[in-house]
């Protein structure tokens, strides 16, 4: 009796939970390989950081190396946050946005600037040395460039400022939660 109940609410199914349970199945599906396909990127990217390092480091460019490998790490913790974000919401399977869920797009976007910041350095540092090791008296050419680079030196630094603002009021608002929630 109770079997026919159970085929009886299966068979009177509305279609559009068929077509939900469809749709949520191929969202996770599309979740999992974004995810897989992440950390694929991740690992070849590290593969790429070291490879070049040592390329570099046997063409006798060290600084370069370095801030290249620097660079290519940085960004290798950008993908890594983008799988954390990912595999989170695998994990919960829910689209609600909690203050907390938002931190880790900060750090990704903290991350980034500082990257940014890193890279803009490099660029001059290296641009000195090799206007250096050239022995020129004029000064270096394209100081267009130079000011833009200033500019977004300081746009960088204002986000990464920002950033670091919001992430200390969410970390004082997630606090507060918590002791209101243990004195309740």
């Amino acid at each position: 009796m109770s079997e026919e109940r159970g085929q009886k609410k299966t068979a009177s199914l509305p279609p559009t939970s068929i077509v939900r349970r469809s749709l949520d199945g191929g969202e996770e599906l599309i979740y999992v390989v974004v995810a897989g396909l992440l950390l694929i990127a991740a690992a070849a990217a590290c593969v790429y950081a070291a490879f070049s390092a040592i390329h570099q480091l046997v063409a006798g460019s060290q600084l370069e190396a370095i801030f290249s490998l620097v660079n290519d790490l940085l960004l290798v913790l950008i993908i890594m946050e983008v799988l954390r974000t990912v595999a989170r919401f695998i994990r919960k399977r829910e689209l609600n946005v909690d203050v907390q869920d938002i931190v880790p797009f900060l750090v990704i976007a903290a991350i980034s600037g500082a990257r940014r910041i890193l890279a803009i350095g490099a660029n001059l540092s290296l641009n000195e040395v090799q206007h250096a090791q050239s022995n020129a008296q004029e000064p270096p050419a394209r100081w267009d460039r130079f000011d833009q680079a200033m500019i977004e030196l300081g746009v960088n630094t204002g986000l990464i400022i920002v950033i670091t603002v919001a992430l200390l009021v969410i970390h004082r608002y997630t606090l507060g939660r918590f002791r209101d929630a243990e004195e309740s």
